[in-house]
């Protein structure tokens, strides 16, 4: 199993082709991953079983899988292929793991995309599409990172959505906190402005994160803090200012009681972290 931040792509090939009526072909590279996305048209993908194939379908094949295609004769395919390698690549305790290659994505073989979703994939597959240069590092490299954006949606997207009351209001408020954890925020007053109350918010956090919203937002200051001290020289005053606390002071016993040590010493730490495996 892999963990989704932790993928690597490379991209083989990216494609965007326009088929005939009498269009007809096989899964030729059977050792990458592949999209097959459909912009337009109809047809019929065989593998074990028939596809119908239209407009708004993605189809996601792992390495090994055969496949047959073919357009309908009065409709065309319009198709964007992304044939890509795929592995996991882990980072604990400041040192890289060794690659692991990845069987099989978990993302659905075939899933019809309607509305909103529909125009993303179809903006996300034009501009992998667009990007990817062979032989370019800067294009290849921004190139896999779309598709790695892409498939981090896909996952999002595979999972069963919670049907539970305030959900997406707790959702909102969570991207709240994350993006905005700098600013002064205060967590009754989130969830005033999302509709919810206080205790029911803390009910929803603690079931999805296993901590309270006020615990969240300190966590995510937190690590921010942690690679602040790591990574620059600037003031204590001035992170715990960029951090959301209004006084180095208050900052400095939040940051002891989370990291059980001052923030002086966990710099003074990181630095002969980083010198020792530099």
């Amino acid at each position: 199993m892999y963990n989704t931040r932790d993928l690597v792509v490379r991209i083989n090939w990216t494609f965007r082709k326009t088929t005939s009526s009498d269009w007809s072909d096989i899964r030729n590279n059977t050792a990458v991953h592949s999209f097959y996305w459909i912009h337009e048209g109809s047809g019929i993908f065989h593998t074990d079983q028939a596809y119908p194939v239209s407009q708004g379908m993605l189809f996601y094949m792992e390495p090994g899988l055969q496949m047959r295609m073919e357009s309908a004769p009065e409709a065309p395919l319009t198709i964007s292929m992304v044939l890509f390698e795929c592995c996991s690549l882990h980072h604990c305790r400041s040192e890289w793991q060794l690659p692991q290659s990845v069987q099989r994505l978990d993302i659905p073989f075939t899933a019809h995309y309607l509305g909103e979703r529909t125009i993303g994939l179809e903006h996300a597959f034009s501009e992998i599409t667009r990007t990817w240069v062979p032989g370019n590092t800067e294009s290849e490299l921004e190139s896999s990172a779309l598709l790695l954006r892409l498939i981090a949606k896909l996952h999002q997207q595979n999972k069963p959505p919670i049907m539970e009351p305030a959900y997406e209001a707790y959702q909102r408020i969570k991207s709240d906190i994350e993006e905005h954890y700098a600013d002064p925020l205060q967590i009754g007053a989130l969830a005033k402005k999302h509709a919810i109350s206080e205790s029911y918010l803390r009910k929803l956090f603690m079931k999805h994160l296993h901590v309270s919203p006020k615990d969240y937002l300190t966590d995510i200051r937190m690590r921010h803090a942690e690679r602040y001290l790591a990574y620059t020289s600037y003031s204590l005053r001035f992170i715990a200012n960029v951090c959301g606390f209004h006084d180095e002071f208050h900052f400095s016993k939040v940051f002891h009681k989370y990291k059980g040590m001052a923030p002086s010493a966990f710099r003074k730490n990181s630095k002969h972290a980083n010198q020792s495996t530099s």
